[in-house]
């Protein structure tokens, strides 16, 4: 018989020592108890979740969290109680599954088998993917009692991984959609209506999500109209200057409707080019009498370019600015190509006569035109 006992003695030894010395009980976990001499005490016990395991002779243990010697020296002292100098031996008989958990907004939330050198990417991805933008999401690792911010955007739209964290078997992963405002953007941009912003949105991010301006935008003149306030805001700052923590690009506020005014600023060029006719001025930068010519197709052949006439109204009179543009193309003089203004009729001549007649006609039909913008 004690040889018998001896032999068990040595499986169970081998057994422990197959096992590693730090693995620690969790949901799941198949255990076997073993006391020599007294079976009444031995079994087989699965891990609930709650970490309860209830033993003959001892009563309920939380064996969460426990290693294997531990577990077995906690039986050994309870049993003590009621037996002579008990042996007891626990083995893991099957480990857990090692899972590791995706919850919130992914396509697919649940636990999934962990696989070697897994990081956060790869679990999002087994569960389906995200289910809102990685910028309107926030992330979370939970590890125990310990929480590590995960940076979605980062991970996925600039393959920053430093939050890309790899994962150890039972990590949870929360991902949560942030908190919106809503919004309207309408006038000057690519998609006008209603949109949800994340609560820290700016002004710029609104507009970025509606497609951006359009080339027609007003600049200057965009406001904010948050209930019945008027907030002015200087778009050229924001947008041309970069000036993204300004004054002028601010923080959102729900129900705020953006409005971006069509820009009317108007000049007319008529004589030698190939497309004369009205154009708008565009913001965002001096438009110069060359970037005038240049959106009416350029000079033609016949055009005398030694001397170009603006004609701009002043105070009710219309005042004639001879410029010497070949000046400006043939020795770069700045001078020689000014800045154009709203309202100013450019006359590029075929001679060294003047054609006041279609110069005055310009000028009274572009005067007509503003005067019907405004009043709109």
């Amino acid at each position: 018989m004690r040889a018998i006992w001896s032999l068990l003695f040595a499986f169970l030894a081998a057994t422990l020592v197959a096992q590693p010395a730090d693995y620690t009980l969790d949901t799941g976990d198949v255990i076997s108890v073993v006391v020599l001499r007294h079976g009444q005490f031995s079994g087989e016990y699965t891990v609930p979740p709650d970490g309860h395991v209830v033993f003959p002779g001892v009563g309920s243990l939380q064996v969460r969290g426990l290693t294997l010697q531990r577990l077995a020296d906690t039986l050994r002292e309870r049993l003590s109680q009621r037996l002579r100098n008990p042996e007891v031996f626990v083995s893991l008989k099957q480990a857990r599954p090692q899972l590791v958990f995706v919850e919130g907004q992914v396509k697919e939330p649940g636990a999934y088998p962990i696989r070697p050198e897994w990081r956060v990417a790869e679990a999002v991805t087994s569960a389906g993917g995200l289910r809102t933008l990685p910028e309107r999401a926030i992330g979370t690792l939970i590890r125990g009692d310990q929480k590590y911010p995960i940076n979605l955007a980062d991970i996925f739209h600039r393959g920053d991984n430093r939050t890309n964290y790899p994962l150890q078997p039972g990590d949870l992963i929360s991902i949560q959609a942030k908190e919106t405002l809503r919004v309207a953007v309408i006038g000057e941009v690519q998609t006008t209506g209603f949109l949800n912003v994340p609560n820290d949105a700016r002004l710029a991010d609104a507009i970025a999500q509606a497609g951006g301006l359009t080339g027609a935008a007003a600049l200057r003149r965009a406001y904010i109209d948050r209930k019945g306030e008027i907030i002015p805001l200087d778009l050229y700052r924001t947008f041309v200057l970069g000036d993204l923590q300004g004054v002028h690009n601010p923080p959102l506020q729900e129900g705020d409707v953006i409005v971006v005014p069509k820009n009317l600023q108007r000049y007319a060029i008529v004589g030698q080019v190939n497309q004369p006719g009205y154009y708008g001025i565009r913001e965002g930068q001096p438009f110069l009498l060359s970037d005038a010519i240049a959106l009416a197709g350029g000079v033609n052949n016949r055009a005398i370019t030694s001397r170009i006439t603006i004609l701009r109204i002043e105070d009710g009179a219309v005042r004639r600015i001879a410029v010497p543009y070949l000046r400006f193309l043939k020795k770069g003089d700045l001078a020689a190509n000014p800045v154009i203004q709203d309202g100013d009729v450019i006359y590029v001549a075929e001679a060294t006569k003047l054609d006041f007649g279609t110069i005055f006609s310009a000028v009274s039909l572009l005067n007509l035109f503003n005067q019907l913008s405004i009043s709109r």
